[in-house]
């Protein structure tokens, strides 16, 4: 989901869940979400939930991490943040 309102663009995403899934969802970082990132303004926020991890550290169960998104945040040269709260939650954004 994207929405523009003001001149700023924001961008919220619902990646395909579970193994099974695993070809769509990187067809998706690759081509869809890559798509609508082609004309974003350079700095975009960009949140939701998905179903994916960039490093090892970022899960306590199973490891499901996505090249595709990898080279995303790589090729857009996006920032990768890393949000705890004080409840011992941690988040990445």
């Amino acid at each position: 989901m994207a929405a523009e309102f003001r001149g700023n663009t924001l961008i919220n995403i619902c990646a395909r869940t579970g193994t099974v899934k695993r070809r769509e969802r990187e067809h998706f970082y690759n081509s869809e979400l890559a798509y609508l990132l082609k004309d974003a303004p350079a700095k975009i926020p960009l949140g939701g939930d998905f179903k994916c991890v960039l490093e090892t550290a970022d899960t306590t169960g199973h490891n499901t991490y996505s090249r595709a998104l990898a080279g995303l945040v790589q090729g857009f040269d996006m920032q990768y943040i890393w949000l705890k709260n004080n409840f011992g939650r941690a988040y990445t954004r």
